[in-house]
């Protein structure tokens, strides 16, 4: 058979970058490990059928096997998980097809909500990082009403649904998902990103990691409203756990600094701290409760406003980390197909796919592309928004 002139450096790149050992990839193609040894020092080569198989088990494109040497990715948004003058780090399969996917979705919505005349929305890029933390706070938490979703709030993922309904109900596309596509075998790592924003005067979008945990999530939301206040869109790793003067990124350190007013007020939570000489046990877990946050949130805030020491916090922190372990993964919302579904699209963009396929101006395998789901299911998804009000037929 015709041997495919692969290059084996990127061969070995592109398996790294999947963080797959040799065997594993030989187990996916069927060959011995010894095979794919012999592909990256250049011994052997695959047949043009191994390597096209080669190439999807690494996601990655057919030619780019072929390239004289491993190409370099760029993220098409900024990435404020590094520090200024720091190298960006390489990026994901997942992430970076994952951004493909939500950029093409958020400038679909965009032309769409342009046609129905919607206008910039006044609170994008309303504030700048030199702002006070507590204003751009105080807007967010008005602007999305965050008082009255947590009144009406039972627990962490009500008050997330709330809080996301909200922002969407503002004009902000929500997307909260762990997986790339609909592809359940290709998760999204929480250690890479918990979140990112598209800043723009029509449509923000924020993606949140839902292999996160729920509060978690909750962090994410305000940290990524935040930069959609500031105008400052971008791939973050806010660090809900840590308190703001330990935030190395200037622009992250602010962002996270408005997440933690947003969701727990200064003025307030100052009012409610009961100090006393177990003042984190008598607070901790009430306060947690009432503002429906993490721990941790907690703990920072209460620092942050010296409240208690630097070693009442770090202790904290393990015993948080120690119940836990650190990022507490939930995983994505499963279950119910149709929840899942609009978690992972956004409310407000999956109704207006299927209004449009309704209304004959997309064709329904352009709309089962942007849903990532199979045509026979538009149906289905029709019915679940809207009732018997929209016929796909």
């Amino acid at each position: 058979m015709t041997e495919a002139v692969v290059t084996p450096t990127v061969i070995t790149w592109a398996r790294h970058r999947r963080g797959l050992e040799s065997s594993e990839v030989a187990a996916r193609l069927n060959v011995r490990s010894e095979s794919i040894d012999a592909w990256e020092v250049g011994d052997r080569r695959p047949t043009f059928r191994q390597a096209r198989r080669l190439a999807n088990v690494l996601h990655v494109p057919f030619g780019y096997l072929f390239l004289s040497a491993p190409p370099v990715f760029e993220l098409p948004i900024p990435d404020y998980r590094t520090l200024p003058g720091q190298a960006s780090l390489e990026p994901s399969p997942e992430l970076l097809d994952l951004l493909n996917d939500v950029i093409a979705k958020q400038q679909w919505f965009r032309e769409y909500r342009e046609s129905e005349g919607a206008q910039e929305l006044p609170f994008v890029a309303r504030f700048s990082t030199t702002d006070s933390e507590e204003a751009v706070a105080d807007d967010i938490r008005r602007v999305i009403d965050v008082d009255r979703a947590r009144s009406q709030a039972a627990n962490w993922e009500s008050f997330l649904r709330a809080l996301t309904r909200n922002a969407e109900q503002t004009g902000v596309m929500i997307m909260r998902s762990g997986v790339v596509g609909n592809n359940n075998n290709r998760t999204l790592d929480v250690k890479e990103f918990r979140g990112f924003t598209i800043s723009d005067q029509v449509v923000p979008l924020v993606f949140i990691n839902a292999h996160d945990s729920r509060g978690a999530q909750i962090f994410t939301l305000a940290h990524e409203m935040a930069h959609i206040w500031t105008g400052q869109g971008g791939v973050s790793n806010p660090d809900y756990s840590s308190a703001s003067r330990y935030q190395e990124n200037a622009i992250e350190r602010f962002c996270n600094r408005v997440a933690a007013e947003t969701l727990v007020p200064g003025e307030d939570f100052r009012s409610r701290w009961r100090h006393s000489s177990l003042a984190l046990e008598n607070n901790l877990a009430p306060l947690a409760r009432h503002y429906k946050v993490s721990n941790m949130v907690i703990l920072r805030q209460a620092y942050d406003h010296d409240f208690i020491s630097a070693e009442s916090y770090w202790n904290g922190y393990r015993n948080h980390v120690e119940q836990f372990g650190g990022i507490e993964a939930v995983g994505d919302s499963g279950g119910n197909f149709h929840y899942t579904l609009t978690a992972r699209n956004g409310l407000e963009f999956t109704q207006a796919v299927i209004s449009s396929v309704a209304s004959g101006t997309l064709l329904r395998r352009e709309a089962a592309q942007l849903l990532n789901v199979r045509i026979q299911t538009l149906p289905g998804i029709a019915e679940h928004l809207f009732g018997d009000a929209v016929s796909l037929a």
